[in-house]
């Protein structure tokens, strides 16, 4: 190969890797054209409130700014291909009102600079990002949806009342015992009239046994 051919082979490799992501397994790494000096690793991920402020109180630029204008409306993280003497990642922070990006870095300065941090970048948000920002507040604003309540069990239909409130079954229950009581009470005067009878007949046998036993004295 010539090395004119050579130059133009090089040149056609550095601007693929300057402006298109070069995959390494799984992971995303890309330079891309808003800033073509670092390599992206990743996707960027949201944080919460406390991770924002441990980043505000270890990289002191963005200390010094966030006391200055304020908490953003959204942060994130993003991952970078380390670089000295930069850290390997950027704390991101978005200004929606302001349509402002800002992104910080610690520096891995001295021993004696532990929280040294400086701005990287500061420019407009794209429009794709906002978008993207946008969806994520109104996801978090969305009420959480209450659970389905449960539907109360049927009710059991009562039973009509017959006449003073008493059901049917009652009254036949009811009948029935006087019945029963009404065949027993006859029961007891048969068998009293029984024994009646035999009483008298006793009384006869008596009678008539004692004039004979008097007449053998």
């Amino acid at each position: 190969m010539t090395q004119k051919g050579l130059l133009v082979l090089t040149t056609v490799v550095l601007l693929s890797v300057l402006h298109s992501g070069a995959a390494f397994g799984d992971v995303r790494r890309e330079r891309t054209a808003r800033r073509p000096y670092i390599v992206e690793i990743g996707q960027p991920y949201a944080i919460n409130a406390h991770r924002l402020q441990y980043e505000i109180d270890h990289i002191s630029q963005l200390n010094e700014y966030v006391a200055k204008y304020g908490y953003p409306d959204y942060a994130e993280i993003q991952e970078t291909s380390p670089e000295w003497p930069w850290e390997a990642y950027e704390t991101r922070l978005y200004y929606l009102q302001r349509n402002l990006e800002t992104d910080f870095s610690p520096v891995l300065l001295s021993p004696a600079a532990p929280n040294f941090g400086v701005l990287k970048f500061r420019g407009d948000i794209t429009p794709e990002k906002r978008h993207e920002i946008e969806l994520i507040l109104q996801a978090r604003e969305k009420p959480a949806v209450p659970p389905p309540v449960a539907a109360a069990p049927p009710a059991v239909a009562a039973q009509p009342p017959t006449d003073h409130g008493l059901t049917e079954a009652l009254v036949a229950r009811i009948e029935a015992a006087a019945e029963r009581a009404a065949q027993a009470a006859d029961r007891a005067t048969a068998e009293s009239e029984a024994a009646v009878r035999a009483a008298d007949r006793t009384t006869n046998i008596v009678e008539t046994l004692e004039p004979r036993a008097a007449a053998r004295r």
